[in-house]
């Protein structure tokens, strides 16, 4: 009995001690525009927490600035670039569009592009035979960017079958990563707008519709051009590992909520850091000098919308000269002229979220991407967003319904529309309050996503075993008839489609008889009429007791009338003779 007096007391001490340290795989493998440094966060935590991590990643500047005990870094390049090869014509260097299931087809040629970058990259040839000793150590955990439901580096890992596998997703729920976890389907079309698509929280019947054949293409896809394209790249069986757990980049201030599966733990601003760096001097000095505020702009492809996103971006800094602009021109090809109150940069990950971190920002423009909508939402600073690929318009949709700032679309795209989206993100006080409430929301948790996801990457090296009850292997074998319930629901509705079959009979023959019996009053009034005389000539008949037949009513008639003729005559006869008998003995006296 002492020792349970005790327990709680052994808990809690155990719970402060650190877990064993443990050998740990990390593995990314996504292109560049899925961001995967997004996951470094995660990694430099296990790190500080004791851990032995080997990591293979296709971020671009995450290998670190020294050697950290206990981190081995391998970098591979992923050139793939989704924009380029789909959404910006060859020819006039324009951004086109394109319809939603157009580029579901995209999506999963994402996942395969990204995956042949990879594989076939000199670098990856290079490194095979020092990667192939490295991975046959044995880990305790393996860490794998499942974003887009695949890993290709999982064929290099000959022991993954036998570890439990903590998976990755930089994007939404999709039925892909719910089939790795082996759980029940909890997406439902009706209810769930598709994580490509533009359609609204509140659907109607077409947007049902729509949002229903996204889905029920996705099988379809996957099962003739996906596992067809992969066989030569790497197994499948090894590209869709099975999956104990799933940390997802969601959060309902930002994603529609919906029912996650056991296995999926939302862990949505993981890559935020907990406190912004000062940034350095010369840029603080140059938000200080503007009353009206910073606005950051951090649009990569603005330079492709039809020879004129950098005119306009240019014209609306100098339309509002009280108001300091910061340009991240990374990635852009054409620098923008010099203006007073503009200041150009090239800003990574972690800057940003500095200068988003400032008290003086006042906007924020960019392409409806989920790491920098986070970002924004985390510090309370309105977006005006211009989505252009695949999930950009599901955010931008999303950003719309909840106030959080306004929607630039392409096809409507002008130096008018950016500069009224931008005064409307400025002096609209409904968005800046439905910013502070997504604040709250966002940052009020009882743990913050980093310290959620090191807890279960730990709770599943401890206990391997402790997520197996979160699966549901029986539902992924019922074929779609048995999942939706199909055969058992048409037994009531035969029984219901009978019942209404016989009453609508019933009801035909009720009216159509009561339709008779009023058609018509003139016609039942002479057929009234007409039946005493009918009866009439019963009555006579009758008497005689003569069959209704009238060839017989006459042969009877004509043989009784002979008779009376016979008997007549022979009545006749009789009388005759009978006057003539006194004459013959008169005459004989």
């Amino acid at each position: 009995m002492k020792g349970l007096i005790l327990l709680p007391l052994f808990l809690f001490l155990g719970s402060l001690c650190p877990s064993e340290a443990a050998n740990i795989l990390c593995l990314v493998s996504t292109a560049k525009h899925n961001n995967p440094g997004w996951s470094k966060p995660l990694f430099d935590a296990l790190v500080a927490k004791g851990h032995t991590l080997l990591v293979i990643s296709t971020a671009p500047n995450p290998e670190p600035k020294k050697q950290v005990d206990g981190l081995l870094y391998y970098h591979l390049p992923n050139d793939y670039d989704v924009m380029k090869k789909h959404f910006i014509r060859e020819d006039t260097k324009e951004y086109q569009e394109m319809v939603t299931l157009k580029q579901l087809l995209v999506w999963y040629e994402v996942l395969l592009g990204s995956c042949r970058a990879v594989l076939n990259s000199n670098a990856m040839n290079s490194m095979m035979p020092e990667l192939t000793a490295q991975l046959a150590v044995d880990f305790d955990l393996i860490i794998t960017d499942i974003t887009h439901g695949i890993e290709c580096l999982m064929d290099a890992v000959p022991i993954w079958r036998s570890k439990p596998i903590l998976g990755l997703s930089a994007g939404k729920l999709t039925p892909d990563l719910i089939s790795l976890i082996q759980a029940e389907n909890t997406i439902n079309p009706a209810r769930t707008p598709h994580y490509i698509s533009q359609v609204p929280k509140k659907m109607g019947f077409w947007n049902r519709l729509h949002n229903h054949i996204m889905f029920y293409a996705e099988p379809l896809i996957r099962f003739v051009i996906v596992r067809p394209v992969l066989n030569g790249l790497v197994t499948n069986e090894n590209a869709f590992p099975t999956l104990q757990l799933v940390l997802l980049n969601t959060h309902p201030t930002l994603d529609y909520v919906q029912n996650l599966p056991p296995g999926v733990i939302e862990v949505g601003g993981l890559h935020i850091k907990s406190k912004v760096d000062p940034l350095p001097t010369y840029i603080q000095e140059f938000t200080e000098k503007f009353s009206d505020g910073i606005v950051y702009i951090n649009m990569p492809y603005i330079e492709y919308m039809n020879g004129q996103g950098i005119k306009a971006v240019t014209e609306m800094i100098l339309n509002n000269p009280n108001c300091g602009f910061i340009w991240n021109v990374e990635q852009l090809e054409q620098i923008p002229a010099d203006i007073s109150n503009l200041i150009t940069l090239h800003v990574d990950q972690s800057l940003q979220q500095d200068i988003l971190g400032l008290s003086s920002l006042k906007g924020f423009l960019n392409h409806g991407d989920s790491f920098s909508l986070q970002e924004a939402v985390h510090n309370g600073v309105p977006v005006v967003v211009l989505p252009l690929k695949l999930e950009e318009f599901n955010n931008a949709q999303r950003v719309l319904e909840r106030k959080l700032g306004v929607v630039v679309q392409a096809s409507g795209f002008n130096k008018k529309s950016l500069a009224i989206a931008l005064k409307q993100v400025l002096n609209d006080e409904s968005i800046s309050s439905a910013l502070y409430q997504a604040q709250l929301k966002f940052r009020t948790r009882p743990q913050s996503p980093l310290e959620l996801a090191v807890w279960h990457a730990e709770q599943l090296i401890a206990e391997p075993r402790f997520y197996k009850d979160f699966a549901q292997t029986e539902a992924l074998a019922q074929n779609f008839i048995v999942a939706h319930s199909v055969d058992v629901i048409v037994i009531p509705v035969l029984i219901i489609l009978a019942v209404a079959v016989n009453v609508g009979h019933l009801v035909i023959v009720l009216f159509t008889r009561g339709s008779k019996g009023q058609q018509d009053p003139i016609l039942d009034e002479e057929s009234k009429s007409e039946v005493p005389k009918k009866r009439k000539k019963l009555k006579k008949i009758s008497k005689s007791c003569a069959p209704t037949n009238i060839t017989l009513k006459e042969s009877a008639t004509d043989s009784v009338k002979d008779l009376k003729d016979e008997i007549f005559e022979r009545e006749k006869e009789l009388l005759l003779q009978e006057e003539e008998k006194p004459s013959l003995e008169k005459k004989y006296d």
